[in-house]
């Protein structure tokens, strides 16, 4: 094995880890949603969240499957609102540095 760095592989590989993170986050959070909206509008308890949840992806009532599509669309808005704002927060201040190998990268050096 080679101790070469390739940023080509460390590109690729940040970009599918962020992709599955991003997946996964948005399944979450839309199961959250289906479920808080089960639980609160039609006082549901846990198991029949997750019985209905399991019986609703082979049911073809269309009224739904379009509200827990809609959970969904909120979920991975939700993500990537998430996401954007991460991104936002993580670029340096004005005036920052930040120390990375040999070299200094300067937040005002643009």
């Amino acid at each position: 094995m080679s101790k070469y760095y390739d940023p080509w592989h460390h590109a690729i590989h940040l970009f599918f880890n962020r992709l599955v993170q991003f997946l996964l986050l948005s399944l979450v959070l839309s199961l959250v949603i289906w479920a808080g909206l089960l639980h609160i509008v039609f006082e549901a308890d846990w198991k029949t969240v997750a019985g209905s949840t399991w019986a609703m992806l082979s049911s073809t009532d269309l009224q739904w499957r379009t509200i827990l599509g809609q959970s969904l669309a909120i979920g991975t808005l939700l993500t990537a609102w998430l996401f954007t704002w991460l991104l936002g927060r993580a670029r340096l201040s004005r005036g920052e540095r930040h120390y990375r190998g040999a070299r200094v990268v300067h937040a005002d050096a643009e």
